[in-house]
């Protein structure tokens, strides 16, 4: 291997870098742009407002199960949990 195929090896490669580092420079340039163009966009023009709802409760007892069955099986479950857990 001589020393001019290094060279040429090395001028090649160190193109290579440059391309490609001026390639990545320019596309997140342009996304950058690109970005501030819809936010731009957005501002001026910024549609229809989002209607947010409450999502309606559910009630903890539901129709046609006893309130005192609901609370003797949350005292279960707590009770299980509190044996299992120590």
């Amino acid at each position: 291997m001589g020393s001019e195929s290094v060279t040429s090896l090395l001028l090649e490669a160190g193109s290579l870098m440059l391309i490609g580092m001026v390639f990545v420079f320019s596309f997140l340039a342009l996304l950058i742009v690109g970005i501030h163009l819809i936010a731009k966009f957005c501002e001026a023009f910024p549609g229809k407002p989002v209607v947010e709802y409450a999502a309606p409760r559910r009630k903890a007892v539901q129709a046609g199960v006893d309130g005192k069955v609901v609370a003797a099986i949350t005292a279960a479950v707590h009770t299980h949990r509190q044996t299992n857990n120590n």
